[in-house]
């Protein structure tokens, strides 16, 4: 059998609120060096780097908002690796409408390739640990994705974890997929502990692995609406090729816009018969707030420190300054980040409220904040 092609999807359109003041809508958190020295877009480009026997990764596409796309290119750049395509947003849309459109460009763009390559969902802003890990149960989950099924990566659950969304396990597929019984949301801790006692729930990493094909079949019958929105955006919109780089896609802001803004797994995934998971224990975060932060980069004393800090009788803190000295003293279970001409300082229990600081710059309109 032909070894199978897996053209990595790397969606970089979120904004990350809840790193804010670091993170903001000129630098959204992917584009920053938050768990290592490599920004969080050149993690991930790095991991999609693979040549075994049963697979290999393709260049990758991005897909992002246009204001990013030079500084991703170049962040991409430094690291030696270039994208096939660049399929630039002009609006966010969610993961819905990113997934049709990456599909659609897929089959374009391979019309004459045998088999059929498979694409690979994979937010720009997670962190993994364990990459060897990641790309073991990526080679898992092929024959399932060539099969026809939609395939999910579920995290061992490691902690009764409320701040994320579950994945139940159904019947077996194969060696390595289960069928999916069901998509909860994010649990209160009792739930959450239920969930991991029983040993029959993943957390969901929202990596996503199928055909290009059977991804635009199963929203023809789940979402048509999505798909015929996407696929007027997508024929609407200018291709370009540079000399040294790949292919350009526009999105055609009129048409575009005209998408409706939705994640894939209400649009598809809690909807299609053909949902599996695979097991991935693989050191996964997606390092949703300043506390997450923490608990990645954390020293012996449980404090994170980035940039000129100073601390005295201080403990379980992120404190991280762009280039104001900081000097805290006596001071526990604290975020204070200093970017940009802005302080944060919050308690790490509700840095999850984070956004509500950023809805209301927004409601301010206040562009030099945002």
């Amino acid at each position: 059998m032909a070894k199978t092609q897996v053209i990595p999807v790397i969606m970089s359109g979120g904004a990350g609120s809840r790193l804010w003041p670091a993170s903001r809508k000129s630098r959204p958190k992917q584009l920053l060096p938050l768990a290592s020295q490599q920004t969080m877009i050149q993690e991930t480009a790095l991991r999609l780097q693979h040549q075994g026997n049963a697979y290999s990764f393709a260049d990758p596409m991005i897909v992002c908002n246009h204001a990013n796309a030079d500084a991703i290119a170049k962040q991409l750049g430094e690291i030696g690796i270039s994208a096939s395509t660049m399929i630039t947003e002009p609006v966010a849309r969610n993961t819905a409408p990113c997934a049709v459109i990456a599909a659609l460009a897929i089959l374009a763009e391979s019309s004459d390739r045998s088999p059929e390559p498979l694409m690979l969902l994979a937010p720009a802003d997670h962190h993994i640990k364990n990459t060897t890990e990641f790309r073991r149960v990526v080679g898992q989950a092929v024959p399932a994705a060539r099969s026809g099924h939609m395939v999910t990566f579920g995290i061992t659950v490691t902690k009764p974890e409320t701040g994320y969304g579950y994945i139940q396990k159904g019947a077996k597929l194969d060696d390595h997929a289960h069928r999916v019984a069901g998509f909860k949301e994010k649990p209160d801790l009792d739930t959450a502990k239920t969930y991991m006692a029983s040993g029959n729930y993943f957390w969901n990493a929202g990596i996503f692995m199928c055909k290009p094909s059977s991804l635009l079949a199963e929203m023809r019958q789940h979402s048509p609406e999505i798909l015929q929105a996407c696929q007027r955006a997508f024929d609407a919109s200018p291709q370009s090729s540079g000399q040294s780089a790949g292919q350009t896609i526009a999105l055609d802001a009129d048409t575009f816009a005209r998408c409706p803004a939705i994640s894939i797994d209400y649009a598809l995934m809690e909807r299609t018969n053909k949902a599996c998971v695979v097991e991935a224990h693989m050191g996964w975060s997606d390092i949703g707030s300043w506390s997450a932060l923490l608990e990645l980069t954390k020293d012996m004393s449980g404090n994170a420190l980035k940039g000129d800090v100073h601390i005295l009788d201080t403990k379980n803190c992120l404190i991280h300054s762009d280039g104001p000295f900081v000097a805290t003293i006596g001071i526990d279970n604290l975020a204070v980040v200093v970017h940009d001409g802005a302080v944060l300082i919050a308690n790490l229990d509700q840095v999850q409220d984070v956004k509500k600081i950023v809805d209301e710059l927004t409601r301010r309109r206040d562009k030099d904040r945002l």
